[in-house]
């Protein structure tokens, strides 16, 4: 599969970090005004033609309860966070609403899905798909905010599906949602009840099964974009770790599609696989 990755950008001296590493992409980290402020001034807009382009990063919402506080900080936050995007040149951004039942009222969720269709509102007047990043929530949790919200995106962050859970929630994600899916996030941890264990280590360090996690995301035919949420030093030894674990399910399911054809099994949920791996030079074309 053809993913492309990339990393944090907080700065102009991330840019050229990761293009030296030959990465694809940056997202580009808007937490606050000052920060805003920063990649307004720094000159830079996005292009595709070098090889390198960038995405956006929101700022966190604040406290998840209190509904005047979303609506008159966290609005306004986004709002502007979607302008400076755009004049950027950026077309996507992914956002953070905690919109876990157990933790969130009703009514607070009520008033998050509100928001999702006033920001995703905006952002289209401005040509920018927002995303929303999965916290602790479950594949019940965020259908009904992807269905009321249809123009809404989801960035599936796998570290973040380890947490106030047995199970990584990302597999139930990916089997109830994976059309929603537009970006990932990856980073390691050990599981755990809270913020303080959301660790975001060297990919290996913890215990998520991303072997298992990218199988399913390779069989429903994910091949967008996957940011690594890490320190510069460990960047690129956990981008050749997940490359080749992508790699690899890529040789198995172009060996189960030519088994399959060879025995005249219909494959059509794949058809998005097979014509990249026909591509690259993996299957043969017939004829």
């Amino acid at each position: 599969m053809d993913m492309l990755y990339g990393g944090h950008v907080k700065d102009l001296d991330d840019i050229g970090y990761l293009k030296d590493l030959k990465f694809d992409l940056g997202e580009v980290v808007l937490r606050n005004a000052e920060s805003r402020a920063y990649w307004l001034d720094s000159g830079i807009t996005n292009g595709f033609d070098s090889g390198f382009f960038l995405i956006a990063h929101g700022p966190r919402e604040g406290p998840p309860n209190d509904i005047r506080h979303l609506w008159e900080n966290y609005y306004p936050a986004l709002q502007e966070t979607v302008s400076v995007v755009h004049r950027l040149g950026i077309e996507f951004l992914t956002i953070h609403l905690w919109l876990d039942p157990r933790f969130v009222g009703s009514e607070a969720r009520e008033e998050k899905q509100r928001l999702l269709r006033a920001v995703c509102a905006h952002g289209r007047e401005n040509g920018v798909l927002i995303s929303l990043e999965n916290l602790s929530e479950t594949a019940t949790d965020l259908g009904p905010v992807l269905q009321a919200a249809p123009d809404l995106g989801l960035t599936l962050d796998v570290g973040h599906g380890q947490l106030l859970t047995d199970t990584n929630t990302s597999f139930d994600i990916i089997e109830n949602l994976s059309a929603s899916i537009k970006h990932i996030h990856l980073h390691d941890n050990r599981g755990g009840r809270g913020v303080k264990d959301d660790l975001h280590l060297p990919l290996g360090d913890g215990i998520i099964d991303f072997q298992g996690i990218f199988e399913r995301l390779v069989k429903k035919g994910y091949n967008g974009t996957v940011t690594l949420e890490l320190e510069k030093e460990v960047l690129e030894s956990s981008r050749k770790k997940i490359a080749q674990i992508v790699d690899d399910l890529s040789e198995d399911l172009c060996d189960n599609i030519l088994a399959s054809e060879r025995q005249g099994e219909p494959r059509e949920s794949l058809d998005v696989v097979k014509q990249r791996l026909l591509r690259k030079g993996k299957l043969k074309r017939k004829g």
